[in-house]
């Protein structure tokens, strides 16, 4: 169980300790322009970093910030937020932050490129994880209404024996501390978000859509109500889950769907499915994944390309687009 000592909320947390800082935000995404627009909301100055001209750069104009280039950023801001995406912030970082950098501390909302040792981060450095457990669109939209969403911090490097206390303003700057803010380490985080990546939320998950959507439709059923039944219709448990948690969902419906999945979740979760899952867990661990998608990079994802080529002439993909252009809801 997690110790209620772990969890940091609002009240727990000097939200001024990072007025001390020039704040760099490096990644104008949907996470970062999320977290900048928090932070100034929350009175925070936020230079942002980005390539002329590009759409980060013209996205955080329309917004009203300043916009520097990378090199800029890196020697002139001493609190570095990099939120690039895991495939380029290598390079970028190497050529445009890396030569410039001063006594700064780094920021990053994913674990990946730190765990697996791919930055030069200076030893004089805080390098701290605050991450945010949901894409910047709902971070942003929670916070203009008053709510929040979680985030989980960690310190990789405490050069400073004050990053802990870094992470928490910042996660609480940028908003998630009222939810509250989770301490873990680097390679948890890492670790746990790679693999409910793949083994559930756009693995596990969609896999199973499309194999029910084709098992209905092979034996003649009409593809668009196996399209609703089987896609569509996971929204609605997927909110009840969010919500109430697995009971609270198994409250809701009805005592016959109840029934069958009582009778039949051991028979699709199988004593083979854990051992795959465990194995995709220890491919994770072992930084076997990782290495395999280090060495994508270097050949363009040429393998993952091919295989979106492929999905988006599946039929399941066919009838979705049928069905979003013929029925409002």
């Amino acid at each position: 169980m997690m110790k209620q000592d772990a969890i940091y909320y609002d009240s727990d947390i000097d939200m001024s300790l990072i007025n001390d800082f020039q704040i760099g935000l490096i990644g104008y995404g949907n996470q970062g322009q999320a977290q900048a627009l928090n932070l100034r909301d929350n009175g925070f100055n936020v230079a942002i970093g980005a390539r002329k001209n590009g759409q980060a750069y013209q996205r955080a104009k329309v917004d009203g910030f300043e916009v520097f280039s990378l090199d800029y950023i890196a020697s002139n801001c001493n609190l570095i937020c990099l939120l690039l995406p895991d495939e380029i912030i290598k390079s970028a970082y190497e050529e445009h932050i890396e030569p410039y950098i001063g006594n700064c501390h780094f920021i990053f909302a994913h674990g990946f490129v730190v765990t697996n040792n791919l930055l030069r981060l200076p030893d004089t450095s805080d390098v701290i994880l605050v991450a945010p457990t949901g894409p910047g669109r709902i971070l942003r939209n929670l916070f203009l209404n008053g709510q929040s969403l979680p985030a989980l911090i960690a310190v990789a490097n405490d050069a400073t024996t004050n990053a802990f206390n870094l992470a928490l303003s910042y996660g609480c700057a940028i908003g998630c501390a009222k939810a509250g803010l989770i301490k873990t380490t680097f390679q948890e985080e890492t670790v746990v978000d790679l693999f409910c990546e793949q083994a559930i939320l756009c693995g596990g998950l969609p896999g199973l859509i499309k194999a029910g959507f084709n098992t209905l439709v092979s034996r003649g059923y009409n593809p668009i109500l196996a399209y609703i039944s089987c896609l569509k219709e996971v929204k609605l448990i997927a909110d009840l889950m969010f919500t109430e948690g697995i009971d609270g969902m198994r409250q809701a419906i009805s005592t016959t769907a109840k029934y069958g999945s009582f009778t039949t979740q051991d028979v699709i979760i199988n004593e083979n499915v854990r051992y795959k899952l465990n194995g995709i867990l220890e491919s994770i661990e072992k930084s076997e994944f990782s290495q395999n998608y280090l060495n994508s990079l270097a050949t363009d994802l040429k393998d993952l390309q091919e295989w979106l080529k492929e999905e988006k002439q599946l039929p399941i993909v066919k009838t979705g687009k049928i069905v979003r252009e013929n029925l409002n809801f």
